[in-house]
């Protein structure tokens, strides 16, 4: 089916630098069709996003609310009185939930328009039970399509009663290619720029908010073990974010007597000795600033407890960078990819891999990890610590890997998703 003659609308709860990117790459691929930008309000209490003046028009259904506190009378109202000035044909909704969510599926389906769910919880995310477990699979079945994450999305969705051929993958992506241009400059002004963001010369990086869910103790404990007191320009860890677990964060590293350096723009301490491996915390940072804290890191992290994606493993990935996540992360199989099945490692990593304990969890970026095993976390700081070829040759793994979730992916199978809903 052709799209050129509908008109689309692609609902988030607020516009950020990953949905623009993704906006963008669909509209060039379906023009002229017509692509609508919808968001629920343009403020989030989760993310302070410094959007600028914006190449793409935005209708905000509630422009002075914010997005997660929205009456949902109030939603399906502004929704469904949109939805008809627009005259959609198909509409790409943020799932059911929370209530926003829903009021605004509602609203679409009250004035016939189809509908294609985007959504990246899986299994490990789930929280429902019971009734509300029915409850969810009669608001999965409102939808004509779904747009997911990947395959563990896929398999969560088809158990909620989603036909398997309504499923279109490639949800989450980055603009890839703005990251891998932009950590190539930096790291050919690498002096310059640790200088001025007073980075230290080895660190491995964590970026993200400061939540429970993150898992952040566990990091630094397991950075705490991975510390050699006789090996000399030991890595540091670099934290990117804020958030409420911040206090608890320092206080763990006081604890742990880990030095600790303040690097946010309102928190900067004055200029010291930093010998010593510790802890830097940077504050949150806008979507520009974030390829320097990529390109000279040596790996990423992503210890969350449980993630419904992840994205930062994209922009990890996209900058080069070798990572280290938990297996119970929505984005691990799909872009931590294991050697071929009776393929053995290669035989230069072969002597750096000998002494990981859990071989199931190498990956050919990186590692997963238990998120509740400090120790194995630890075990594969260490090995990036001690081996720059394994950083090297996973970091370019991770480059080529994290393809299969560029914006271009994500615009051929939305195009797919709205033809199929529309065909219904």
């Amino acid at each position: 089916m052709n799209l050129a003659s509908r008109k689309i609308g692609i609902l988030w709860a607020q516009y950020g630098p990953y949905h623009f990117a993704r906006f963008s790459a669909f509209q060039k691929l379906i023009h002229p069709a017509k692509l609508h930008a919808i968001e629920m309000a343009n403020r989030t209490s989760w993310y302070e996003w410094n959007r600028g003046p914006a190449a793409v028009q935005v209708t905000a259904l509630c422009p002075d609310g914010v997005a997660e506190s929205l009456p949902f009378a109030k939603v399906f109202r502004q929704a469904r009185k949109t939805f008809s000035d627009l005259k959609l044909d198909a509409c790409f909704l943020p799932g059911y939930a929370p209530k926003e969510s829903l009021a605004a599926l509602l609203a679409a389906k009250s004035l016939g328009i189809r509908t294609i769910m985007m959504n990246e919880s899986h299994a490990g995310t789930a929280r429902s039970r019971g009734l509300k477990t029915l409850l969810k699979r009669s608001f999965v079945g409102m939808f004509d399509t779904a747009l997911l994450g990947g395959q563990p999305q896929k398999r969560y969705y088809t158990s909620l009663g989603m036909r398997q051929d309504r499923i279109f993958l490639g949800y989450d992506a980055v603009d890839n290619d703005y990251f891998a241009i932009h950590a190539a400059q930096a790291r050919a002004n690498a002096v310059e720029l640790r200088k001025q963001y007073r980075l230290p010369e080895r660190y491995f990086l964590s970026l993200g908010r400061f939540i429970q869910k993150k898992n952040l103790p566990a990091l630094i404990s397991a950075f705490h073990r991975s510390i050699h007191p006789g090996h000399e320009l030991q890595p540091h860890l670099v934290m990117v974010g804020s958030g409420e677990e911040e206090e608890a964060l320092r206080a763990l590293c006081q604890k742990l007597q880990l030095p600790v350096y303040n690097k946010a723009p309102d928190k900067k301490d004055p200029v010291m000795d930093e010998s010593r491996p510790g802890v830097h915390f940077y504050g949150f940072r806008q979507v520009e600033e974030n390829p320097v804290f990529y390109a000279l890191a040596e790996t990423f992290i992503l210890p969350s407890l449980y993630e419904e994606w992840g994205l930062v493993v994209n922009e990890a990935m996209a900058s080069g960078l070798p990572v280290i996540v938990t297996e119970t992360a929505g984005c691990a199989e799909d872009l931590l990819e294991p050697f071929p099945p009776g393929s053995p490692i290669p035989a230069h990593l072969e002597p750096i891999l000998a002494t990981v304990k859990n071989r199931t969890h190498i990956r050919r970026n990186g590692f997963v990890f238990d998120p509740q095993s400090v120790e194995e976390l630890s075990d594969y700081l260490k090995l990036f610590a001690a081996n720059p070829t394994l950083r090297e040759v996973m970091g370019a793994a991770s480059s080529e890997l994290v393809e299969r979730c560029s914006c271009r992916n994500f615009a051929e199978n939305a195009s797919r998703a709205a033809e199929a809903a529309i065909a219904v």
